[in-house]
């Protein structure tokens, strides 16, 4: 009996050595393979944007004359991924600014990730632009950000648009893991899931339904950044925020979004499985002015999903919240044929 304990007990141990050998091993190739600053890595269709909290990189490829759209990326994504949708908005006339959120993509990580300190950012970025007034649109993890820069700012806003959004308004608050608390473990974690190519596919598979929409091309753009140095022990700081509560967060509080009065309209995925439907229903109740498109058959990431159908949605969303604000004077505002 001693013997057959022994055996189970050695073959414990070996399993727990042989995990933390592969976790090292991994947060050694994630060490190696962030080498390059973001300054040289970055693609050449953007340009960095001084925020006050650091330079942001920014996809902005016009017109200027044309009414500003803001597009927020979710989690360990960034700018690029909105490329049909920028195409999309550029065709009608519209002028797509998409920033990367930091510790995402480019953009330096300056500061906190509270969405407090997000919004800040986005209030340097758009004085430096000098957009005036814009339509802001947030997917996933983003929209906390897209909300609390509205519910901050709302006289720089002309209306929201809420895609899938990770807001936690129907969760209890709660703190993050004590185990999180210690960085080395963190960027293990890191280094084992979002900022491991290997894994990549797998987890976008988690939040899509449409499973073909995991392509070559979207696979390449979300490993891109991966590249940039101290990616890991950065999205390893952010981490502590997004797995515990912002209760500093306006926009985590149900009451302040309730009293939110600029025109919203929300897209929701029918298959989310991340934020599933009810939580766009319960949004909907703190605000009842607010629209709500369900789109057929895609999860948690409709704008690569769908593009087509998504884009269109979007599209007349904004048409919506642009007809629905009162504000006619504004200087980048054109009246919609």
């Amino acid at each position: 009996m001693m013997c057959w304990i022994r055996r189970v007990a050695l073959v414990v141990v070996v399993l727990i050595a042989c995990a933390i050998a592969s976790l090292a091993s991994l947060r050694l190739a994630a060490y190696l393979r962030e080498n390059e600053s973001a300054a040289a890595a970055a693609p050449a269709d953007g340009r960095f944007v001084e925020s006050g909290h650091g330079r942001m990189f920014v996809m902005d490829p016009g017109p200027k004359d044309g009414v500003p759209v803001i597009l927020f990326h979710g989690t360990a994504a960034w700018s690029k991924l909105w490329w049909r949708t920028t195409a999309a908005l550029k065709n009608e006339g519209y002028r797509p600014i998409v920033p990367d959120l930091p510790p995402f993509g480019y953009s330096e990580r300056q500061g906190g990730y509270s969405r407090l300190e997000q919004a800040a950012r986005i209030d340097g970025m758009m004085t430096t632009l000098g957009t005036g007034r814009a339509i802001v649109v947030g997917h996933s993890f983003g929209a906390g950000a897209a909300l609390e820069y509205v519910v901050r700012h709302p006289d720089r806003v002309i209306g929201l648009v809420l895609v899938d959004a990770a807001l936690g308004l129907t969760q209890t608050p709660a703190d993050a893991s004590a185990i999180l608390n210690y960085g080395p473990v963190r960027q293990l974690l890191v280094s084992a899931t979002a900022t491991n190519p290997l894994a990549t596919r797998f987890l976008l598979s988690k939040l899509i339904y449409r499973q073909e929409a995991a392509t070559d091309a979207t696979l390449d753009i979300l490993k891109a950044p991966m590249r940039v140095e101290g990616t890991t022990s950065h999205i390893a700081d952010w981490l502590l925020y997004f797995a515990g509560s912002d209760r500093s967060a306006l926009s985590a509080s149900r009451d302040e979004v309730a009293r939110v009065e600029l025109p919203v309209s929300i897209i929701w995925g029918d298959r989310d499985d991340v934020t599933p439907l009810a939580q766009a229903n319960d949004l909907r109740s703190l605000i009842p002015s607010a629209s709500l498109h369900v789109m057929r058959n895609v999860g948690h990431i409709p704008q690569i999903e769908d593009p087509d159908a998504f884009n269109a949605a979007l599209l007349a969303a904004i048409r919506e919240v642009i007809s629905a604000n009162t504000v006619t004077s504004s200087g980048n505002l054109r009246r919609e044929h």
